[in-house]
């Protein structure tokens, strides 16, 4: 494929992922929802340009995201977690057996959460419950919603892979040839 085509199509996801980064500002529930569309955009550009567009894309809309965005816990859910997850999944799938491979990921998910939040705490001085309490109890909710969004997230991206490669891969692919 002709490198123009890739690094044109490059720019635009990026453009378009920091533009959706920056409208996820708007409401608090995006901060979460909007880092994982844009690992969507992410795997997109992997399977269809490969690993070394999708790492540019990935870097580039990190970079741009936190100079540009103010929502920062979203710019570090992205960066930390769901902007180079899509990329290295296929390589954490090749664990075997298959127990290892979905204990790796959770503890993957988990530490990237963690020093999510204490960056957001302690960096960007972001609260971690807007009250100002903080119990064991919420902590705990908290990281069962988390585990429950990553594993909504693992079927979204597995799904979602699959209909792109039936549906729509190969039009891309006979668009930019």
């Amino acid at each position: 494929m002709n490198k123009s085509v890739v690094a044109a199509m490059c720019g635009l996801s990026a453009a378009l992922s920091v533009v959706l980064m920056f409208l996820g500002g708007l409401f608090y529930v995006f901060s979460y929802t909007v880092p994982m569309l844009l690992g969507l955009i992410i795997i997109t550009v992997r399977k269809t340009f490969g690993n070394r567009a999708a790492f540019a894309v990935y870097f580039s809309v990190s970079v741009l995201s936190m100079i540009l965005v103010s929502e920062k816990e979203s710019v570090l859910m992205y960066f930390l977690f769901y902007g180079y997850y899509p990329i290295i999944k296929p390589y954490i799938e090749k664990i075997k057996p298959r127990a290892v491979s979905f204990l790796v990921k959770l503890l993957l998910f988990n530490l990237s959460v963690l020093v999510i939040e204490l960056l957001c705490v302690y960096v960007f001085q972001i609260p971690f419950f807007d009250d100002g309490v903080f119990s064991a109890a919420m902590l705990i909710f908290f990281a069962a919603a988390m585990n429950l969004s990553f594993l909504m997230y693992e079927f979204l991206l597995k799904y979602s892979l699959i209909l792109y490669e039936k549906r729509i891969e190969k039009r891309i692919k006979k668009l930019f040839k």
